[in-house]
Order: structure tokens, then sequence, then C-alpha cells
């Protein structure tokens, strides 16, 4: 089964379990015709002699890591936004009506907020039995890191698969089954000559800042650590020991707008003079999160001490935090257009 196809599944078995639950009128509506990004769905709910319009974003399943991620696909949209799911938890469901967000899934939790219409529903579960669907390969673990050397080096689709490799860390073997995954997914075209061209970049650089939280970053974690001087990354020098701010850190260094909870840092070597020179300790609950570089390029960047900002935004949406999720869309403004323009 592929992407689209589990999609359409999520999408029916929603509704299905919407009208069930609350007894309204539900219907899939026609695309808008010329919307700058289109959604994955528009439906139509019916109350009485009201009629609601929502555009739609898929998932499968909405965590915590990829609850940011989920909302600012929704701010994308033209008219008002609904999350469809194979199944939200309770406590996402309290995230998502804490920030205003609508949704139904495919065990009938829901939250529509739209005087005088309110519906708000939780705990229900899924069937044992009910199918998950394969990940496309392109958005697994090795996957995700051809797409992001991709969206962050534009032109890089036309290169021979070898400098992919070599700036994605991969197998060669590993590109050409991504770029084969794209085509497919239409995100590559091949132009005259076999001259490869990536489009829709806005729309796959939405489903890699989704996927990444889950396939991707986990693999990469180095260790949590803990120290007891709350600013000493303020003056810790990061690049002399080969390593990179990313999430909170980097996005306060670049925007100056947020102040960090949580440090991130993405290292291509052993951190251990690092930690000793800063009198940092490993702790299972620690606040700083070590990763590894998982790419080999230069950050074309302002401040050489960040990583890149797809992957800052990345960071910060997979939090969960409505403050990171609203830094993540001043970075996405400032720093992201460059990337997703398609000439």
């Amino acid at each position: 089964m592929d992407m689209k196809n589990i999609e359409r599944d999520v999408l029916y078995k929603a509704i299905d379990m919407f009208r069930k639950n609350t007894g309204l009128a539900v219907e899939i509506e026609p695309y808008p015709l010329h919307a700058t990004y289109k959604p994955d769905a528009v439906i139509r709910i019916k109350w009485q002699d009201l009629e609601y319009f929502f555009e739609a974003g898929i998932r499968n399943v909405i965590t915590r890591a990829t609850l940011g991620g989920a909302v600012r696909h929704l701010d994308l949209f033209q008219k008002k936004g609904i999350l469809i799911a194979r199944y939200i938890t309770p406590q996402i469901a309290d995230e998502l009506k804490k920030m205003d967000i609508p949704f139904i899934d495919a065990a009938g939790n829901a939250y529509i907020n739209e005087p005088p219409l309110f519906i708000f529903l939780k705990g229900n579960k899924l069937p044992q039995d009910y199918p998950v669907g394969p990940t496309t390969r392109a958005f697994r673990p090795a996957g995700l890191q051809v797409v992001f050397v991709l969206l962050c080096n534009p032109g890089l689709e036309g290169a021979p698969f070898r400098e992919i490799a070599k700036k994605a860390k991969v197998a060669l073997g590993t590109v050409g089954w991504v770029i084969y995954d794209l085509k497919r997914l239409g995100y590559i075209i091949e132009m005259k000559l076999k001259e490869r061209k990536l489009i829709r970049n806005e729309d796959l650089l939405n489903r890699w800042v989704t996927a990444y939280p889950e396939q991707l970053r986990p693999k990469k974690m180095i260790g949590l650590y803990r120290t007891d001087n709350w600013d000493w990354w303020k003056n810790a020098d990061i690049k002399k020991f080969n390593a990179f701010w990313g999430g909170e850190v980097a996005a306060a260094l670049l925007t100056k707008y947020l102040k960090p909870q949580k440090i991130t840092i993405y290292t291509k070597q052993p951190m251990g003079r690092f930690l000793l020179k800063n009198k940092i300790k490993k702790d299972p609950n620690g606040d700083i999160e070590i990763l590894r570089v998982f790419w080999d390029f230069e950050e074309n960047c302002l401040n050489n001490e960040v990583v890149h900002p797809l992957l800052i935004y990345a960071d910060l949406l997979a939090t969960g935090d409505a403050r990171n999720i609203e830094t993540a869309r001043i970075i996405y403004e400032r720093e992201l257009n460059r990337y997703i323009r398609e000439d």
C-alpha cells in the first residue's frame, strides 16, 4: 500500500467514524482550483443550516515529535486547516485543543471549535488489527539523509550519484532507490538529456520535517547530558570542537527571539574534551542533547556555528512546544524560502 493509498484509507475511515459519533454530514470536496499549496483533501461538514469547509493535512499517527510539523503543515493552506490522522492520543488531543487545531481520526476522536458548533471527543482507541502500512524508502533513515542534502543544495539532484552519496554519507546504492522513489512520488522529473529536476520542494520539505523526528533523529542521538551552569553555551567555543548548535540555541542565535531551554549539538567527532571543559555530565533526564552529524557539506549560513536552517526548523518542530513552533515559523519565513523556490 503506497502513501497515497494510506492517506485515502485514513481519510475515509476518519470521516466514517466522525459521522457515526456525531451524526453530522461530511463530504469530500474538490480541491481549490488555484491553491498555492494543495491540501491532502478538502472536507465540508454540515450542521443544521451551517456549512464548514476545512483543508486537511492527513497523517498516519500524530506524536509529540511530529506534532509541530503537522501543525505547520496547516499554516500553509489558504483556508482553515484540519488534521486527519489514523490515531491521536488523549495527550496529543489536549495539546491540539489548547492550540485550537481542529482534528478527526479513524478511532472516532475529534475536536472542532467553530461557534456555535463545538465537538471534543478523545480516548477512543483503534482496533488492534488496523493496518499501519509501510514507510516509503525515501522517508526511512538513509533516504531522509539523501532528501536532506537535496533540499539543502539546490541543483544537487542532477549531480552524479557518487557526489550525492558523499554529501549524504550513505552507500552509493542508497541514492539510486531514493531517486527512484522521489520520481515515483512526483518530487523529481527528468528533463531533456536525462537531466533531473527537484519539484514540489515545499511539500517535500514538509514531509521531511514530519518524518525526521521519528525515523532519523533517534538513530543519530549520542546521549543526553546536563550541567549546573545554565548559560554555559554562550561562552562555549563550539567550532573549535568541530560541532554545531542545533535546535533552540541555533534559533536564538539566528532570530534573537527565543530563550533556549534545551541545548542541541550536532558533532562530527567525540566530544570528551568539550564535555570536560564545560563540566557537562551524562544524564538521561538532561537538557543537553548531542547528535551525530549525518551530512558532509559546508553550511551556507551567516553564522557558521549553527546547522542548516532546515535542520533548525525540524528540531524546533520536533519539540511540539508552542513557542518553538512559533520560532520555527520565523525560521521558515526568513531562511527557508530560497530552498523551496522553484525556478
